[in-house]
This record gives C-alpha cells, structure tokens and sequence, in this order.
C-alpha cells in the first residue's frame, strides 16, 4: 500500500525518496536533536501516483520530450502541463490523510515547502526552484500542495533540471507541511566558508523578517565570520536593511515593508551568534560533513528551518594543500606552464640571490587559476628584504645601483644569441639554471622592486628610472619557452613514448627533468588530470617540493586573499563586491532589469549585471561568461547557483546596475574583488 502521510519525527536522511531532500533533512535535524517546528510531508509516492494518471502522464512527458527536442519553449511548456494538472482534482484518500495529519498537528498556521527527490542533495541545491507557502491556513493546505507539485514545471525549475541532467519526468516531489514561525529575525548558517572554503570558519548571516528577503539578493544582511569550536567571531559586519518581508494576516506570501532605523541596527546579539555557531558546529558533527543551515528567531528562540550539503566545496577543500606558515604575499599573475612556473623559486633561491637582492626566495606558492594562469605568491618577509635592499642602495649606493641596472640592460644583448641555439648551447642543467636566474632577477625582479620603490618613496631619479622601466619593457621569458623548455620537454615526452608530447610542458617539473625521474606512467596520469580539469598547486620551502593536481584552486586563493566579506573601494571605474565564486573574466555586460529571463538573451562572452539573479533568470545564468549583481549576501539564490554553475560571480555591489550600461567592457576580478569599468559604450 502506497504511505501518503509521514510525520517529520518519523524520517531521517535515508527518507530521501520518500520525504525528498528537505523532509529528510527536517528529520534528520530532529534525529539530531535540533530546535524543528513540528510537521508531516505529504511523500512522492502521492506525488507519482497522482501522475501516473493517463490524464497527466503521458500529455506531461510529450510535452517534456518535445521541450529536449526544442519543439516548443519553456513558457509554453509550463503552460500546456499546468493546464493539464489544474484540470485533474486530487485523489480523496491522498485529501482525508492530508486533513487528518493537519487535524493531529493543531495549530493555526503553516508553511507549506515543496521537498523534490533530488533537492538539497551534494550535487545540487535547486535553490529557489519551488514553490513555498508562508501563512496556510488547514483549509488552504491542499490547494498549495498541488502548487509545490506544479512548481516542479515552471520555466525556471525546467530550465534548471535539463541543466543538471534531470529529465523531469523522472523526478518527483514531496511537500512538507510544518507549524508556521512567524520570524522576528531570520538567517543562515554555513558550517563552512562556502567560499574561501575553510574548514574551521563557519558564516553566519541575519536580517529582520523573514529569510527569503537573504536569499532573495535583496538585501545586505548581517554577516559574521565565526571560528568553528571557539564561537569566536573574527569579522562582522552590519548591512543597511531597508526593508524586510513580513508576514501579512490572509497571505501565504511575505510582504516587503520599508524599516526605519531599526534596518541599520545589529540584528542579532553576540550571545545569540555564538548560539548559533555552537549548534552548527553540533549538526555538522551530527550529519558527518559541511552543511548549509536557514533558521529563524520566534519569542527569542532559534528554530532551525533547513539544513543540507554544502553542494559547492571542493573534493580536497578539507585537505592541507599549502603550507601557509609563510605569510604569503601575492606577486604576479602570468601564463606560465608547469615546467616553466617551477623553475621559479630556484631563479631566486639562496645560490643566486643574495647578493643583487639583499635576500633569496627559498620559499614559493604557486596556484593555477580556473583560466589557466599561474599566480605567484613569496613570502612577506622575503619582499620586506627586497625593499629594503633597494633603499639602501638609493640611500648608501647609488652608484652600485646603478651598476646592477645596468648589467641587467646589458643582458639584452648578451643572452639572445646563446638562447637561440636552443638546448645545444648548454653542457648541463646547471648551466641552463644559472641563465635563467640572472635573467630573472637582474631584467625581472630587480628593476620591477626598483620602479615600485620609486613610487612608494615619490623619489625624483629620472636616470634609475628610466633604466629600469628600459629593462622591464623587455622580456625574455617567451624565447626561453619557445627555444628551451618547450623544446626539453618535447623531446623528453617523445623519447618516453608520451602520446601527446605537444602538452608535454602542461605536466613536468623542473627538478623531475634535472632528475631523470620522469616517466610515460607518471605523463599519462598527470594529462588525464588536467583533461579532467584539474589545476596545479606547486610549493618549494626550504628546498623541498610539494605538488598537487587538484579540481579547485578559485577558494584558495581567495581563502589566502582574506576574501570573507565586502571592501571598501576608492577607484571611480570600479565596483567593490562578495565573491561568491572565484574566477577572473572580461567581457560586454548585459544589463537585466527584470526578475525573470522572458524575452531577454545573452551569449557567454557576455557578463550578466542585475539587481539580483532570480531563480527565474535561470536560463540567463547558464549562459553567460560572469555574473554581477547590486544586492545579495553569500547565501542568495546568485551566490548558490554561480556555486553550482562555477562562473565567476560578485555580488552586493550595490549599484552595478545604475554605473553599468549594457554594452559596457567590463571585467570581473574576484581575486581583486573588484568590477573594473574598461570602456564606457558608446551612446
């Protein structure tokens, strides 16, 4: 006999086909023994016994068959399914189950949540797909179970469900039925940064009323960067709430109402931020993994709305990847292959640097960005010894200074010649090595110290300026790549049996070639990484090598950025935001107005701006190259699906929309932290 009826203390999470993702995330959660409104969920076998009808099954799979087939649109395919459902009335055993666990749970309110099968999973949050009913009256309950049902077929929901693979037609969806909160205060919880992705900070985000208005992209809510086990919080800051959604007497909506002063006030106090950060720390050692939390506050006590996997993290976020002992300082950002990037550190390495730089860089981070490039991280204390050499040459020793800018010059014409006879110039890789570290810190690194010395110091030398901005309008780096590395590693590969000897520079460190360790095995294992398209992690600390392939690297170098929370931004050509996904892209924006993708298009070389990413924009976001949005925190729907989409996104930018025009280029810089306004369009 089909079960139609579960109460919500009777689940867990093994309940998922059954309750869907958010009833058996309710269950758990009181399994856990977390504060839950008490509740029931009509399950998906009411679900898929009502359409398995003749009446709804086979018009509803035509019309999902002909929507893949791109027979018909999405809007047109919402409105031929919904004319289906609105014409066939629910079954009666399904409506007395339903009053009968309405009459056991007594009490005046409810809310009514659509729980699909494959929602809240580790793989996809369907954030803001389905339909939610705040404010139900029991008489009303059955009509807006039929509605989360029809939510499942709207355009969004569609939208989104073919772009995760799901046919419609074989998923399903059950609806939980709880006592209404009404919220005084409300917020979310992530167990773990969803961004810089640490595991031993959690985030925690408040606003007045109810907790769509966060994850609406509406508003800038309150936001609290708390230390996991400690409760302590390390950051906050307080978001200007203009308004807030509140629950009106015979609406199952919230409303939005403008706040006085209260909006710019904290919204919760530290007492209740470490609450709430014990809990969570409480649930994730319950659930066994990071989890993503909605809550709210009713007569001063939490109540925990939802809980499920943070679908976003990294499959190593929790591993030690890098060694951040150091005090890492970011360098440069350059497109440099493996084999050219960890040659680096022994460039500048005690045997070479001591005495131009007053200091060596025995100790390097190197991270592949999602685009490729690599980005070069010293330590503090070895940039501090850079500059200070080069004001003592300024102050004791200009001449000596002088000298060394010009031996750098001098290399010009010294090493081409020797470069272009390619591997054939050199007896051994020591005498490869050595070039390499006297083109690089005397033509590299030295003038670039010199020029930004200049500046921080307004120091007048036009003859030591014009030395070095001389040297650094030169590079020799591309002939070293072309004339030796790429032809080494080729030639290495080949001699191997490497199929694909032409990637051969994407794969190999330098102290492997120097070693003779490189084998076919370890070519072809590397390659089918980087086909997988995973990114290189390369460390060098006191000589010894550290190396990683892995799926992300965007969170760690915003986690080694600091880039929890919005900063402040003094440039007139640029927009400070939240990342709530790392990436770098430049492209034409395209600015949407509207809450929803009707009539609107956009290519992927386009950056979508909006006030806030709607679910309903869904097509739109699938398509562009970035995102950028005015309002938001790190827990709306914006934030959530540029996560799942891994496009680069700011947002809370506040006014993006009114700065931006459509046909602007512009580029998003989220290590930066910054939209950079390139080139106005021409009116």
């Amino acid at each position: 006999m089909v079960r139609l009826i579960y109460q919500l203390s009777e689940l867990d999470s093994s309940f998922v086909s059954q309750a869907g993702g958010k009833g058996a995330s309710l269950g758990e959660l009181m399994r856990a023994q977390a504060p839950v409104p008490p509740g029931f969920v009509v399950t998906s076998s009411a679900f898929r016994t009502y359409f398995s009808s003749e009446q709804i099954q086979r018009p509803v799979l035509e019309t999902i068959q002909a929507l893949k087939a791109g027979q018909i649109d999405l809007s047109l395919a919402h409105q031929r399914i919904k004319s289906c459902i609105e014409a066939v009335e629910l079954p009666v055993e399904l409506c007395e189950a339903v009053q009968k666990a309405a009459d056991q749970l007594a009490v005046p309110r409810v809310s009514v949540r659509s729980s699909a099968t494959c929602e809240d999973s580790a793989t996809s949050a369907w954030a803001g797909q389905l339909e939610t009913f705040l404010n139900v009256s029991p008489a009303e309950i059955i009509e807006k179970i039929r509605s989360c049902w029809l939510s499942l077929f709207s355009e969004s929901a569609l939208s989104y469900g073919g772009h995760h693979g799901f046919s419609t037609g074989e998923i399903s969806v059950a609806v939980v039925v709880q006592q209404m909160v009404g919220s005084e205060i409300s917020g979310i919880g992530f167990s773990v940064h969803p961004v810089t992705q640490e595991p031993g900070i959690q985030l925690i985000e408040a606003c007045l009323g109810q907790g769509e208005a966060i994850v609406s992209g509406r508003i800038t809510p309150d936001q609290f960067i708390v230390e996991r086990g400690s409760h302590r919080i390390l950051e906050s800051i307080t978001g200007n709430q203009k308004e807030a959604l509140w629950i009106r007497e015979g609406t199952s909506k919230p409303v939005w109402q403008k706040l006085d002063g209260r909006g710019s006030q904290p919204k919760i106090t530290l007492q209740q931020v470490a609450e709430y950060s014990n809990l969570l720390h409480r649930l994730q050692t319950h659930y066994g993994h990071p989890i993503d939390t909605e809550w709210a506050i009713q007569d001063g006590n939490f109540q925990v709305l939802q809980a499920r996997p943070i679908t976003t993290l990294a499959a190593e976020y929790d591993k030690k990847l890098i060694d951040d002992s150091q005090g890492w300082q970011f360098t440069v950002r350059r497109p440099f292959f493996l084999l050219a990037a960890s040659i680096l550190p022994y460039w500048l390495d005690a045997k070479h640097a001591d005495n131009t730089l007053g200091g060596h860089l025995n100790e390097a981070l190197l991270i592949q960005d999602e685009t490729g490039l690599m980005n070069l991280f010293y330590p503090h204390a070895s940039s501090e010894a850079f500059f200070e050499r080069i004001g003592d040459l300024f102050q004791n020793n200009r001449e000596q200074l002088i000298r060394i800018l010009r031996y750098g010059l001098a290399i010009y014409a010294q090493a081409p010649p020797v470069i272009e006879q390619g591997l054939s110039g050199f007896e051994n890789f020591t005498e490869l090595e050595d070039l390499f570290a006297d083109i690089a810190q005397h033509t590299t690194v030295f003038p670039a110290w010199v020029l930004i010395y200049i500046e921080a110091h307004q120091i007048d030398d036009p003859e030591v300026r014009s030395l070095a901005e001389q040297i650094r309008s030169h590079s020799l780096y591309p002939v070293i790549e072309r004339n030796i590395l790429q032809p080494l590693a080729f030639q290495t590969a080949e001699q191997l049996g490497f199929t694909e000897p032409d990637r051969s520079c994407e794969l190999i460190l330098w102290s492997e070639l120097k070693a003779g360790t490189v084998t076919c095995e370890l070519l072809e294992s590397r390659y089918e990484a980087i086909r997988e398209g995973k990114r290189f992690i390369f460390q060098v600390i006191n000589g010894q090598e550290t190396f990683h392939l892995v799926s992300q690297t965007g969170y760690l170098l915003t986690r080694l950025a600091k880039q929890r929370k919005l900063q402040a931004c003094t440039d007139s050509n640029e927009l400070t935001g939240q990342v709530a996904w790392p990436g770098i892209f430049q492209g034409r924006a395209r600015v949407v107005l509207s809450l929803d993708a009707l009539g609107q298009t956009i290519s992927p070389d386009e950056i979508l701006v909006s006030i806030q990413s709607n679910p309903a924009l869904m097509p739109l976001l699938q398509q562009c190259g970035a995102i950028v949005t005015d309002d938001g925190g790190i827990a709306c729907h914006a934030a959530i699906l540029a996560r799942e989409l891994k496009k680069p996104t700011l947002i809370g930018t506040r006014e993006a929309t009114l700065r931006i025009q459509t046909g602007d280029l512009i580029e998003i810089d989220t290590y930066a932290q910054v939209v950079r306004i390139l080139e106005k369009q021409q009116s």
